[in-house]
């Protein structure tokens, strides 16, 4: 009906869930968003909370779309959240370092080139200028890239923020639902029993990140997305040795304004097994006394692990689930949920309410792998 707002239930309570839930309630929709445990635990909770550049004028791959997309929406919406809620997000710019071993020259360089083709701010440094920026860096580092623009948020705080603003918005928040009845009717699902109460609503998103797949399948969707673990461990110091993040390969130190440093990670196809190993922060330890050999005295405060919800391509699904009318889809953003969580849950609030995305989704779409593998199944 025209003027009307449809009533939304998004499962999953992660980074995702929560922004596109916040879009939406600040539209004046009715929202309810549900999670097996509590709000922000998974992989948003865990990550090391990276914010790297973008450029939307020179975006043309659909990463560099999304991610510009984000960045260019970071600063705003970060200090609303923190106007709103009271609560210090951590986001601020910090700049970044790239370096790189002596036999990853090649790939070093072609990522210089695409920071360069994409229109990035972006510094290359000599060893001399390495030391200006992280006064203990290995020597071996002979060339570096800096990225003045590079920004990081920690995770926690951010969460809480995010949780609080949905809350003041009116999103009725549900924790600890372990078990969901999906009652289908041709192509619409709308209807979801969750204990003894009945929940129905217009339109349903899932953003249940490493527990896509197996939500969706019963509703005969199936979609590559796998948990991928990924371990930290955070260190403590006195005082901060450097202030900008700093990267080799995919592995990487980023340094908080109180003192603490978080070594990250681990790629690790282990299943659902969310656990740290002696082997995990064995390598992270001696990968970050290998850059900063001053590490080698920090104090480790804490190690923990997530599970990423990886894709092939590392890319989300985004938008409709085929075959359904009522059915949405934000998942398999691997390394890069919190990162591109603004961009994504405005996206997605768009489409549930009819509206055009604002950036093209070629290479995003829902259904660019999989297809419906079998007949949807009511009750299931």
């Amino acid at each position: 009906m025209p003027g009307v707002h449809p009533e939304i239930l998004i499962v999953g309570a992660g980074v995702v869930g929560l922004t596109t839930a916040l879009k939406l309630a600040e539209r004046g929709v009715s929202v309810t968003l549900l999670d097996r445990q509590l709000v922000g635990r998974e992989a948003s909770w865990a990550g090391a909370g990276m914010l790297p550049p973008g450029n939307p004028a020179n975006a043309v791959t659909p990463e560099a779309r999304l991610r510009s997309y984000s960045h260019g929406l970071w600063p705003e919406f970060a200090a609303d959240l923190a106007d709103r809620t009271g609560i210090d997000t951590g986001y601020h710019i910090c700049g970044a370092i790239e370096v790189c071993s002596l036999d990853e020259q090649v790939e070093f360089r072609q990522h210089d080139s695409q920071w360069q083709a994409e229109g990035i701010r972006v510094d290359r440094i000599s060893a001399h200028e390495i030391q200006h920026h992280v006064a203990d860096m290995d020597a071996r580092f002979e060339n570096a890239i800096f990225l003045p623009d590079f920004a990081q948020v920690r995770n926690p705080r951010y969460l809480k923020a995010l949780k609080a603003a949905c809350l003041q918005s009116g999103v009725e928040i549900m924790e600890h639902v372990h078990a969901l009845d999906v009652r289908q009717k041709d192509d619409r699902i709308s209807e979801v029993r969750v204990g003894a109460r009945t929940l129905q609503f217009d339109r349903i998103c899932f953003a249940v990140g490493a527990w896509s797949a197996s939500l969706l399948q019963p509703l005969g969707f199936s979609i590559p997305v796998k948990p991928v673990r990924g371990q930290i461990v955070q260190l403590q110091l006195p005082a901060q040795p450097f202030r900008c993040v700093i990267e080799l390969g995919r592995r990487y130190l980023v340094p908080r304004r109180d003192g603490l440093i978080l070594i990250g990670s681990t790629e690790e196809d282990a299943g659902f097994a969310k656990h740290t190993t002696t082997k995990g922060v064995a390598g992270l330890l001696e990968f970050a006394k290998s850059l900063v050999p001053s590490l080698a005295h920090a104090e480790v405060v804490h190690t923990w692990a997530g599970l990423r919800p990886g894709s092939p391509d590392e890319l989300p699904l985004l938008g409709p689930v085929p075959g359904f009318s009522n059915v949405f889809i934000g998942a398999g953003h691997f390394r890069s949920g919190l990162q591109m969580s603004p961009a994504t849950g405005t996206i997605l609030a768009d489409l549930m309410l009819g509206e055009p995305p604002p950036i093209s989704l070629d290479g995003l779409d829902a259904d660019r792998f999989s297809s419906q593998s079998a007949a949807p199944r009511a009750g299931c």
